[in-house]
């Protein structure tokens, strides 16, 4: 189980992670309490190569209830169904990872996928970003350059749409710090 809390304590998100042979499983919540509070919760599969195969998202707000679910099929088309029947998404077939916007634990994904984690390296990508409360998909660059990297995790500079920060990851590939987003509990 990993859980993370904003720098202002508005915003928690916990997700329990599992570690297979077949990929990563994943299941989270998230509640924000700051502006317009929302609650989401997700679930998340990820195959053995790291690439993200499928992300379920329900968000209840004060504006009411959305969900959506994000599939890359076979072939690598990207479908989504907001419950009007699914579509695909020609936006973000580029993308191989998914950005759940309030999410640290997503920002995982592609540092661990690229290792990212082990390694001085870096990387430019196009990601599935999902909004939230409004559940929202569209395509958004992210960068990501590895400025240390040791047995017991690295700093990595990202740069996207929440702006240029340093991470620190974990040696497992987890986001411990998001500067101005979240700080890991546990």
């Amino acid at each position: 189980m990993l859980a993370w809390t904003s720098d202002d304590r508005s915003r928690l998100e916990a997700v329990r992670v599992v570690l297979t042979d077949r990929g990563l499983r994943a299941s989270g919540h998230i509640v924000s309490t700051s502006g317009d509070p929302f609650g989401v919760a997700y679930t998340l599969l990820v195959d053995p190569e790291g690439r993200t195969r499928r992300l379920t998202v329900a968000t209840d707000s004060g504006r009411g209830e959305r969900g959506l679910s994000l599939s890359r099929v076979p072939g690598g088309q990207w479908v989504g169904d907001q419950g009007s029947g699914p579509r695909t998404l020609a936006q973000v077939e580029a993308a191989t990872d998914v950005d759940l916007l309030s999410s640290a634990f997503t920002n995982s994904l592609a540092i661990r996928r690229l290792g990212l984690h082990r390694s001085v390296t870096a990387a430019t990508l196009t990601v599935a970003s999902v909004g939230t409360p409004d559940t929202d998909v569209r395509a958004v660059e992210h960068v990501y350059r590895t400025v240390s990297a040791d047995g017991q995790g690295a700093v990595i500079e990202y740069t996207g749409p929440l702006g240029q920060h340093e991470l620190s990851i974990d040696a497992d590939g987890f986001v411990v710090h998001f500067p101005g987003m979240s700080d890991r509990l546990a």
